[in-house]
């Protein structure tokens, strides 16, 4: 939320990348922990589940990358 007490989402995205380095003997594979914002909207309404959903939905469509998003949900 900003001073002027409009709400906005971020969504992010994270993941492990496999990244080879070259080394003095030889090269090494090293895993690196990536992360980038994908989206940054403004959310209508109310702080309700329904309104983030519908947000998350927005930009994952606008990216097409919804059912990769979707499928890659874990619920602790």
């Amino acid at each position: 939320t900003d001073p002027n007490q409009i709400s906005f989402m971020a969504v992010t995205a994270h993941w492990i990348e496999c990244v080879e380095e070259n080394t003095g003997s030889g090269s090494k594979e090293t895993l690196q922990l990536r992360t980038n914002l994908i989206g940054f909207h403004k959310l209508p309404g109310h702080h309700t589940g329904e309104h983030f959903a519908h947000c998350f939905l927005y930009i994952t469509d606008h990216l097409n990358i919804t059912k990769k998003a979707i499928e890659k949900f874990y619920y602790l």
